[in-house]
């Protein structure tokens, strides 16, 4: 009975540390906050819901198409800035995320050092209409709009 008693109180320690330890505005740090981010691809059809989407299908599939993509990156930081590289030239600007509902926010103007078109126009499009976030520190970031059945996806380089 003895033991069933300390087992049972190791039992609640153990879980409410579990519970208690997870705190969402760590994982926005962890995930925001976690180094360089290389662009990968636009996304169409896929499952916003899933983490092993394979309906997804990728907007570019060709080796050049792919080489000027991987040359966008961004850098979030702590203070709510970030800032990143194109194809050619680089763009900073302001980001706010909320861990309750994953929403996602580019404030105000992104400022870029270079004309935008091409992919680079399309990139700097398709994070201001950002709203949702879904992703890890270690394997991969997703941002998607409102409708989240289209996303890019970063992975750290």
């Amino acid at each position: 009975m003895k033991t069933l008693k300390y087992f049972c109180y190791t039992l609640c320690i153990v879980l409410s540390s579990l519970l208690y330890g997870c705190n969402q505005e760590d994982d926005i740090n962890e995930i925001f906050d976690s180094g360089v981010w290389q662009l990968v691809n636009y996304y169409t059809g896929g499952d916003w819901n899933s983490n092993n989407d394979r309906y997804a299908r990728p907007a570019y599939t060709e080796a050049q198409d792919l080489e000027t993509l991987g040359k966008i990156t961004i850098t979030f930081d702590s203070d709510g800035t970030f800032n990143g590289t194109l194809d050619g030239g680089t763009f900073e600007g302001k980001w706010q995320a909320n861990p309750k509902d994953r929403s996602f926010a580019v404030i105000g103007e992104i400022k870029t050092s270079i004309s935008l078109s091409g992919k680079n126009a399309e990139f700097i499009k398709k994070l201001k209409l950002a709203s949702y976030y879904k992703g890890n520190s270690r394997g991969f970031l997703q941002l998607a709009p409102d409708a989240r059945t289209t996303y890019m996806q970063f992975t750290h380089k």
